[in-house]
């Protein structure tokens, strides 16, 4: 089960990188293209390997468009209730579980990618990117415990 919380982090990871990524970029696109480099960069990637990885980068793209997915947020319709004179629970609720259908769609879908990322890398590839992951969650005060 633990193996099961690492692997889903790691997923989680990625996702955030390619679709939240670095700050300094204020698009999507931009973001997860700087991933994309960084990835290629740091992993030495071939050419076959970077068509394959920029595959992936626009497949989450369109399903983050698709979805509508604008990261970590309160709906609108939730917020819309905080204006009304009594808060209505069930339309609170039915809100977020949309957004959290959504959010369980994109996690399915990146679970995919991960496996097709996966499979396109080599044994050293994939230690250097699970390194590179432990660094970037260290930095950024992800713990795993």
């Amino acid at each position: 089960m633990k193996g099961f919380f690492k692997v889903s982090g790691l997923i989680l990871v990625v996702a955030a990188l390619l679709a939240g990524g670095c700050r300094f970029y204020k698009s999507p696109e931009k973001r997860a293209e700087f991933v994309v480099k960084k990835i290629s960069s740091e992993l030495d990637l071939n050419d076959s390997q970077k068509k394959e990885l920029n595959r992936i980068k626009d497949e989450v793209l369109n399903k983050r468009k698709e979805l509508k997915l604008e990261g970590p947020r309160i709906p609108a319709e939730a917020l819309a209730e905080f204006r009304q004179p009594t808060l209505d629970e069930k339309k609170i609720n039915k809100s977020f579980e949309l957004e959290m259908g959504k959010m369980t769609e994109m996690r399915q879908f990146m679970t995919k990618k991960a496996l097709e990322f996966h499979a396109i890398l080599t044994p050293d590839q994939r230690n250097k990117f699970v390194d590179l992951i432990t660094e970037f969650q260290k930095k950024h005060h992800h713990h795993d415990d």
